[in-house]
């Protein structure tokens, strides 16, 4: 009964903190405006958060998760290699323009880390940078099985995800950087169509 209750008031409170980033950013919501609207008070507040950093920690974990089970959704459902590059592309860019708070941390982290020309300020973004060269270097596979592709050696496989992502993100931090977010996916559908070009066989 208890961990039920426990359960539903940790979940409020995320739904809560939520709320209030998007509508007041991270910076200006504090943990007293977090307890306020979730209808307790701070020291009820801080047995279940020891910090805004950490309520921060589960709404992202939360949103990550939900971000790659959209993603492998969509390229499992797309019929060709190529199909599902482009599936990837498109879902990944609109499923974290929904996520309003990973989306709104993400282009926070570039700009700080510009500001202080720090790359390791880039927390939240290396945690989920694996699992997409995973899930690229699968399609590549896959289109490499069924002929679409030419065969490429593991080590290749391996840059080639690598070339390909770090070029979509060097696009993102440009476009982020001169605030011209409703760009990226264009011309990421144009680096997309010179990769497809190298790689189709023949």
């Amino acid at each position: 009964m208890k961990e039920a209750k426990d359960k539903i008031l940790r979940r409020k409170i995320l739904e809560g903190a939520d709320k209030l980033f998007r509508e007041q950013g991270l910076n200006k919501t504090t943990m007293e405006d977090i307890a306020r609207e979730a209808g307790k008070g701070k020291s009820t507040l801080y047995y279940y958060f020891k910090s805004k950093e950490e309520i921060i920690d589960a709404i992202i974990e939360e949103e990550k998760d939900q971000f790659f089970t959209k993603i492998q959704t969509a390229v499992a459902a797309a019929p060709t290699a190529k199909e599902k590059v482009q599936a990837f592309v498109e879902t990944r860019f609109a499923r974290l323009k929904e996520i309003t708070t990973l989306y709104k941390i993400m282009i926070g982290e570039v700009r700080e880390a510009l500001d202080d020309q720090c790359v390791n300020n880039f927390r939240y973004r290396k945690q989920y940078d694996q699992k997409e060269a995973d899930i690229i270097k699968s399609i590549l596979q896959y289109g490499i099985v069924t002929g679409e592709f030419r065969v490429f050696s593991e080590r290749d496989l391996e840059m080639m995800s690598f070339v390909f992502l770090s070029s979509q993100h060097g696009l993102e931090l440009d476009l982020i950087i001169h605030n011209k977010l409703d760009e990226i996916l264009l011309r990421i559908n144009f680096l997309l169509e010179i990769m497809m070009t190298g790689i189709n066989k023949k």
